[in-house]
């Protein structure tokens, strides 16, 4: 059995998904769909990985990452938690934009630079544009890898062609999927980041679903978000640290990109889907929390904590004077920020907002994989019991195509 998890609990009563939902889930794994579960158990990918990562590492001082969505989103959620002290040893570059590119390097440019391109189908426009322009900045003597499609791809083609170093996605992952794939360890393990234990919090997750099933923290966490996925359109992600709020913006595309669907897995229209909403915690207090309170009751509220409160006891000091300073003298902004969460639960709640906790002990890469990889049995058990397929994206495909057409892409 798997050690500590994390905590999870609600202010309001849920039912457990349908075993319905579950025999079709456990369908799909047996399928080879759910590729995302395997992850924490791919020894050889989690090894070729880190080995390729230690060899760029002792030779590069500054890994340069192009990739747009799921190829950014969790791997900046890791690095916002994790990255300790490298100063931008790894820099995500996620915009087309030359201005932000250009400044990317000219802040972080040092004198030995690679460039890690990642994209699964090999052909995402965004992130092969940002890709060419660093390649024209930093010049085509800078190393290259490739993370993309095993086997198939533009990419996959040009990496072979040129003897870049390559790193799979496997088939069955998905972009919005594929944190702990090579997507997000490989530039995590450059860092100097635990990749191993990444892999190990996400592994205790998918053990604990296997044995607990409904009763599991990730079956658990789905009973209650889809308990008020209809009554409550919108799903606030609010966590009480800035080093976790990129996870929020991790979680959003998780959780719309898989969920917002026009039809059901048997071709009806449902138009199913619950916007997600990432919120910082406190400074959002002063801003969003003030509709949440007064405005429409429509949202369903999960505030993210770390750590434990510390008590302690105001010492005199330079302030102790001062009405509007003098009872936080000797208290530590850790203190604050803690007593916020607490207290805006509290409010919400009273308000009727449906309120859930997720706490952890302290940010650690351990969490952090337990966090990725019950949010995407979450997701994908979710879609599952609603009927929709949670792997696909159809409704981003037109602007691809209008994209290429107004790009001049031949074929297009």
């Amino acid at each position: 059995m798997p050690g500590k998890l994390f905590d999870f609990t609600t202010d309001y009563r849920w039912e457990n998904v349908s075993e319905k939902a579950f025999d079709l889930f456990y369908a799909w794994r047996k399928e080879g769909r759910l590729g995302f579960l395997e992850l924490p158990f791919n020894m050889k990918l989690g090894s070729d990985t880190r080995e390729l990562a230690e060899r760029y590492s002792s030779s590069r001082e500054t890994l340069f990452v192009a990739g747009i969505g799921g190829s950014s989103l969790g791997l900046r959620a890791i690095l916002s938690a994790l990255d300790e002290g490298t100063g931008g040893k790894v820099v995500v570059v996620d915009s087309p934009d030359s201005k932000v590119i250009g400044r990317a390097v000219a802040a972080y440019h040092r004198k030995n630079s690679a460039i890690s391109v990642i994209t699964k189908s090999g052909g995402t426009a965004e992130t092969l544009s940002i890709f060419m322009e660093l390649r024209r900045i930093l010049g085509r003597e800078t190393p290259v890898a490739a993370v993309t499609d095993p086997d198939r791809g533009e990419l996959r083609k040009l990496a072979l062609s040129r003897d870049w170093d390559t790193l799979p996605v496997p088939s069955n992952v998905g972009g919005r999927f594929s944190v702990l794939s090579p997507v997000g360890l490989f530039p995590a393990a450059f860092a100097g980041i635990d990749t191993a234990e990444l892999l190990s919090g996400a592994a205790a997750v998918v053990e604990d679903f296997d044995a607990r099933g409904s009763e599991s923290l990730a079956g658990r966490i789905t009973g209650a978000f889809l308990s008020k996925f209809k009554s409550h359109p919108v799903h606030v992600f609010m966590p009480y640290s800035d080093l976790l709020y990129d996870t929020a913006l991790w979680f959003a595309q998780l959780w719309a990109e898989s969920l917002g669907k026009a039809e059901d897995l048997s071709g009806n229209a449902v138009h199913a889907g619950q916007t997600p909403l990432a919120c910082r915690g406190p400074a959002d207090q002063h801003s969003l929390v003030q509709l949440f309170m007064e405005g429409p009751k429509d949202k369903t509220v999960t505030i993210l904590t770390e750590g434990s409160p510390v008590s302690s006891e105001p010492q005199p000091g330079e302030f102790s004077s001062v009405p509007t300073m003098g009872y936080l003298e000797g208290r530590s902004p850790d203190e604050l920020r803690m007593a916020e969460a607490e207290a805006t639960a509290t409010a919400l709640s009273e308000r009727g907002l449906p309120m859930s906790r997720i706490s952890i002990s302290g940010i650690s890469a351990e969490y952090l994989g337990q966090i990725f990889m019950s949010l995407e049995i979450a997701t994908a058990l979710a879609g599952l019991a609603l009927g929709v397929d949670p792997l696909d994206q159809p409704g981003v495909e037109r602007g691809k195509i209008l994209t290429y057409q107004a790009m001049g892409r031949e074929g297009y």
